[in-house]
Parts: structure tokens; C-alpha cells; sequence
């Protein structure tokens, strides 16, 4: 258990000095004297486990306490151009759809932009436990990556050409995260997969544990706030439940056919994420979505046909038959989304 996974226990006793630290008001530079401390001992001693996790607890006190300490930072150039790709991006949108539901959903479900969402369409989607899909997050990251990935299949399979599979994938990701203004949600999940991606330059062998630890602790350090940030615990619980509860689930049934077998795995990934999400959302909301298995085997497919017909109907916004032919078919597919969302939610 131990082998092969220090950096993500490094990582919880981290973020465990991060959110415990908020509760203590000791100046940083104890919790730095005292980190050193710990951290020479444990140079010096056998057992120097204990004594590492304790240097690290105590460092990630001391970066909570040093992040609260007030600065008047401006808005970086980088975040301004984000917020300026983010809000023409939403506009381009505007010019494959007429104004109505579904274009409030594809802007929602592509840039992050919920201000057309009305309030009886928004209470539709979180009464059916689908509110999750409207913010950009890794599930969006991860449809895109897979989209990506495909499209790559023609650049073969040596050991370079997956490093530049990999290459290309991760600058086409950031493109993404920078063009939907770099929201926490979408930079976390694409930081994930760039370490994940990155890792296997070195390593044959890709620990899914590991690059989701080096991703919480990376974010930590430069945002010592984003383990309070509920949408931080829903990406990691959801994230951790994949790599460890989904396998075990999933392994409850085998079967050859191909299209039960994707159901099953449909079905499996959904309620490993509810086991851990479901319970993180019951504490914040009061509230635990009845038919959360139904609305993700239904919406979450019809969510990625989405995401992959809005990028045709871009790609093909300037030629005649075919553009108008994608918009078509993106409106009916998001207009039935819509109607699917509204049904489940009736049933609560």
C-alpha cells in the first residue's frame, strides 16, 4: 500500500496542515521552525516517517497562515486575456444558436457561463442531481481529452509518438482551460491529466492516486484556500472514488457484450462518485438527489454529444449545408437533454 504512493499520503498530511490551520492563530514562522525541526530529526532517525508527515502537516499550516496575511494584488494579464478568450468564446456561440434554453445550456456546459440559465430551468437540473454538469468540470476535461485523444489515433504508437500524442494533447487542454477563463474546476482537472500524461515519459506504468495527489498539492501551495472550496472536495472525492471504489464495483459483473459491458461501467462510475460526492453534497446542500443513477446514465452521454457537436458546429459555422445541418443537430440533442432533465425532475 505504502510503495509506489509517499507523494499522496505526503500530499493528505499537506492539505491536512492546510485545513487544520485555519483553526490555529500561531505566527508562520512557528510552524516553519517547527517544520525544520521535525525535518532534521527525521534525517537523523530510522523511523523518520511520522516525523516527515509532521513537517509537512506543518508546513501546510504555515501556508494557509501566510496566504491570509493581506496584499492588494491586481488582476494578472493572464486571468484578464482568460476572462477576454472566456466572453468571445460565449459570443461565437450565439452564432451557431438563436437565443433560447438551448443556447443557455451549451454556454453553461462549453464556457462556464450560466447568466442565461432561467430560474425553472436551473431547479430542473439540480432537482434531478444533474446541476454537477453545468459547471465546467473534469467530467467536461475528460470528454475532451478522450475526443482529443481519438483524433490523434493516426499518429501511431512508438514510445515518441506517444510522447508527442501527449505533447499535443496537453497544450490543446490548456488551450481549453485558458479559453474557458481558468476556472478552479477546469484548472485542476487539466493540471490532473497533464501530470498524468507527463508522467508517462519516465514512467511505463501511470499511477492514477499519485497524479491526483501531485495535482491537490500543487494547487494547495499556489492556493492555500482551494481545500475549503467545496467544488476542490467534490473533483478530489470524485477523482479518488474512480481510481479505488470504481474498480471494486465494476468487478462485481463481467460480461462479453459490448454495449451492456459500457452501461455497466456507466452505471459503476456513477455510484462510486455518489458514494464519496453524494455524501460532501448531503453536508453542504441537505440535499441527495433520489435518481442520481438514471439522470447520469441518461444526461451524461447526451452531455458529451453535445460537447462534440458544438465543436463541429464551430468548425463548420462558415460552410452552408453542413454548419446548419450541425446546429440543427446540436439543438435538437441539447433540447433533448433539456426534456429529459425536466421529466426526472418532476418525479422528485
Amino acid at each position: 500500500m505504502w510503495k509506489g504512493r509517499r507523494l499522496f499520503f505526503y500530499s493528505l498530511a499537506f492539505i491536512a496542515g492546510n485545513l487544520l490551520g485555519g483553526w490555529l492563530t500561531l505566527p508562520p514562522v512557528v510552524f516553519f521552525a517547527a517544520a525544520i525541526f521535525c525535518a532534521i530529526t527525521a534525517i537523523m532517525m530510522a523511523q523518520k516517517r511520522i516525523l516527515i508527515f509532521a513537517a509537512l502537516f506543518l508546513l501546510g499550516a504555515a501556508s494557509l497562515q501566510i496566504s491570509r496575511i493581506p496584499t492588494t494584488g491586481k488582476e494578472s494579464a493572464i486571468s484578464h486575456a482568460a476572462a477576454q478568450l472566456k466572453a468571445d468564446f460565449s459570443a461565437s456561440l450565439g452564432e451557431i444558436l438563436n437565443d433560447g434554453e438551448e443556447l443557455a445550456i451549451v454556454r453553461a456546459l462549453t464556457a462556464g457561463d450560466k447568466s442565461d440559465i432561467n430560474r425553472e430551468l436551473r431547479e430542473n437540473w439540480r432537482k434531478s442531481g444533474a446541476m454537477h454538469l453545468l459547471a465546467l468540470s473534469g467530467l467536461h476535461v475528460a470528454i475532451i481529452y478522450k475526443l482529443v485523444e481519438l483524433m490523434l489515433f493516426f499518429i501511431g504508437g512508438s514510445i515518441a509518438a506517444k510522447r508527442l500524442k501527449s505533447l499535443i494533447i496537453v497544450l490543446l487542454l490548456w488551450g481549453f482551460a485558458i479559453m474557458t477563463g481558468l476556472s478552479s474546476s477546469i484548472f485542476r482537472a487539466v493540471l490532473m491529466i497533464t501530470i498524468h500524461e507527463l508522467s508517462g515519459w519516465r514512467y511505463s506504468d501511470r499511477d492514477g492516486l499519485t497524479s491526483l495527489a501531485a495535482s491537490a498539492l500543487i494547487i494547495t501551495m499556489f492556493n492555500p484556500e482551494a481545500p475549503r472550496e467545496i467544488g476542490f472536495q467534490l473533483s478530489f472525492f470524485a477523482v479518488f472514488s474512480i481510481f479505488t471504489l470504481y474498480p471494486m464495483i465494476k468487478g462485481l459483473m463481467q460480461t462479453k457484450i459490448r454495449l451492456l459491458e459500457k452501461l455497466w461501467n456507466s452505471v459503476c462510475i456513477s455510484i462510486s462518485c455518489q458514494m464519496t460526492t453524494g455524501v460532501v453534497a448531503f453536508i453542504y446542500f441537505g440535499h441527495f438527489p433520489a435518481y442520481f443513477l438514471i439522470t447520469n446514465i441518461l444526461a451524461i452521454p447526451l452531455t458529451g454529444v453535445s460537447l462534440y457537436l458544438t465543436a463541429a458546429a464551430l468548425i463548420t459555422k462558415s460552410i452552408p449545408f453542413a454548419g446548419t445541418c450541425t446546429a440543427s443537430a446540436l439543438q435538437f440533442t441539447v433540447r433533448l437533454l433539456n426534456e429529459i432533465i425536466s421529466i426526472i425532475a418532476s418525479l422528485n
